[in-house]
């Protein structure tokens, strides 16, 4: 038992040595900066489906979004229908595409700092590698507050409007816990084996990814329950608080990211380490 804390205390020591709090607030503004344009240009590309109207639009985001979202969601697409989709459509992919590289950049910069790897890509192909990275990881973060944090608004929502997905949908709201930790296991194990200069090998990534994926989900649920419970107390940031609880738990989720690194680092050192002593 000492033994365990002691580790836990020289994993703690490295994580405030390579200052992954730093990175994880560089990657979280950048990250949630490209995620209203990458919402906006999945809103505007729904216009472009039949038989979906403005009031269509947003009578589903409003049943889906909490109470605290409504003015911002209304306020966004009453500009998607009064301004041109073809403007839309390229400015906010551009301001998408830069804000992503910018936030999976410093994902790469923390997680090289933690391997020890300071190697230096070629500008453009990282910055193409990083916007690919980067929608990936924002498919599972948007995934993450669907099913964990809205995973009931969508159940009643379509209990409403499709009964005959009642209990199809009860099914899977129900495992979206079991659902959401595979799909983050195997997306944490890829993106610590991936993302850094020095690729890894994958199954030495699987303590620290199974660490993030049961982090993730922890503390998404209990930040649901605070999203739930006391949503409504915005005296302090006002109209900004959704947008400022979005960045905290993408925060914490990313500091989650790089203590879930640092523990593969420190095993792997400790594997080394203990086959020097063998031979």
């Amino acid at each position: 038992m000492i033994s365990f804390f002691f580790h836990c205390k020289q994993i703690w020591d490295r994580c405030v040595k390579d200052e992954i709090t730093v990175y994880a607030a560089q990657a979280s503004f950048f990250i949630v900066t490209a995620f209203f344009p990458f919402i906006m240009l999945l809103l505007t590309l729904i216009q472009f489906l039949p038989n979906v109207g403005k009031s269509d639009l947003l009578a589903v985001m409003v049943r889906i979004m909490p109470k605290m979202l409504h003015s911002l969601v209304v306020s966004i697409v009453d500009d998607l229908y009064i301004k041109s989709p073809g403007t839309i459509l390229s400015a906010t992919a551009l301001t998408a595409l830069w804000s992503a590289a910018k936030g999976m950049l410093g994902i790469e910069r923390g997680l090289n700092r933690i391997y020890g790897d300071f190697k230096h890509r070629n500008y453009i192909l990282q910055r193409l590698l990083c916007s690919f990275y980067t929608l990936i990881f924002m498919l599972v973060c948007v995934m993450s507050l669907v099913l964990l944090i809205f995973g009931k608004n969508i159940e009643h929502l379509l209990f409403r409007f499709l009964p005959i997905l009642a209990p199809a949908a009860r099914f899977v709201i129900s495992l979206r816990f079991l659902f959401a930790l595979t799909v983050f296991l195997l997306t944490f194990i890829g993106l610590y084996a991936i993302v850094p200069s020095r690729k890894q090998k994958p199954r030495q990534q699987l303590p620290g990814a199974a660490f993030t994926a049961v982090g993730w989900l922890v503390f998404s649920y209990a930040f649901s329950i605070y999203f739930t419970h006391f949503s409504n107390f915005s005296y302090m940031y006002g109209s900004l608080t959704a947008i400022v609880l979005l960045m905290l738990w993408l925060y914490i989720c990313i500091c989650i990211l790089f203590i879930g690194a640092e523990l593969n680092s420190f095993l792997n050192r400790e594997h080394v380490l203990s086959r020097c002593q063998e031979h």
